[in-house]
């Protein structure tokens, strides 16, 4: 004997149906419940994407409004030296393209359609009855709140110790004013104080590199590299092919460390010889009686070019 459940199926037993387990005697539609809907709630969707790596910091050019990274040592746009705030001198700023960190794009607005002019009484009832419901939606006055007592003076905070700067790019090198020369020395009183075993060329009248430009690079080439510096050291084998960084404002002199194998050091004439390297990255001002020392015996010094000298004949 057979009879159908509340569902509809063919069950042979008489108390539970034997397809989908409804009691026999069950309203019909009061089958098993049925399985959640897909994509309704409750179910793991498993991990979430990675948040995106944020952005590098930037900073803008108070000159040109270009946008350079934090760490930069030279606006790239137009040569505005962020360390000493000195403007280009290369004439006014360059336009850059786009609008500036300040000024918001203005989107095109379509005009509105015509609308039929408004007579002039139909226009002051439309602000009387605005300038109503305003009124009526002011809300009321806050209370006063109590008076909390005087204010706990701050602790001043100690001042965060300041983190080592990593080496910067090379700022953009622009035509100077001025000519300026690097002379090329051989020192011996610095090559017998390095300790090695390289034999020093006879000390003589130095090489001279006419500067023009506010950055020279001081190294030895490197096709390798691509490493062809303005100030060429090639003959000292302790100099690196990117060894340091002259840069100028066309009126002063700054030198920078570019991570060299035995470091450069900044020494004044009359005084001992240096021996603590400047830090790399680190940029130190050179003054008129400064020397540069680099290498196992090269002594460089800066000079203002004479006429023979900007004409190529000294």
């Amino acid at each position: 004997m057979s009879a159908r459940c509340p569902e509809g199926h063919l069950s042979e037993a008489m108390d539970y149906c034997d397809v989908c387990g409804t009691p026999m005697d069950a309203p019909a539609g009061a089958g098993m419940p049925s399985a959640p809907a897909p994509g309704g709630g409750g179910f793991d969707l498993g991990p979430s994407a990675p948040a995106p790596a944020p952005a590098p910091a930037t900073i803008t050019c108070p000159h040109c409004g270009a946008t350079n990274v934090e760490e930069a040592l030279f606006c790239e746009a137009c040569g505005y030296d962020f360390t000493t705030g000195t403007p280009p001198m290369d004439g006014p700023a360059p336009e850059v393209e786009g609008p500036g960190p300040e000024s918001p794009v203005q989107e095109e607005v379509e005009p509105p359609e015509d609308e039929p002019e408004q007579s002039g009484e139909e226009q002051e009832r439309e602000v009387e009855e605005v300038e109503g419901e305003e009124v009526e939606a002011a809300a009321p006055e806050p209370e006063p709140e109590a008076d909390p007592g005087p204010e706990p003076e701050p602790t001043p905070a100690e001042p965060a110790p300041r983190a080592h700067r990593a080496p910067r790019h090379t700022p953009p090198s622009r035509e100077l004013a001025d000519a300026w020369v690097v002379e090329i020395w051989v020192d011996p009183d610095w090559y017998a104080v390095q300790q090695t075993d390289e034999t020093c060329p006879s000390a003589g009248v130095p090489d001279v590199v006419l500067l023009t430009r506010s950055s020279a690079l001081v190294g030895r080439p490197s096709s390798s590299l691509a490493a062809r510096p303005e100030i060429d050291a090639g003959g000292d084998s302790a100099v690196s092919r990117r060894h340091a960084q002259l840069s100028s404002d066309g009126q002063r002199w700054w030198i920078e460390d570019l991570g060299s194998s035995n470091g450069t050091f900044v020494g004044t004439v009359g005084e001992p010889l240096p021996t603590t390297p400047l830090t790399p990255g680190q940029r130190v001002e050179i003054d008129r009686d400064d020397r540069i020392f680099v290498g196992a015996w090269t002594r460089l010094a800066l000079r203002h070019a004479t006429e023979a000298e900007k004409q190529g004949r000294g």
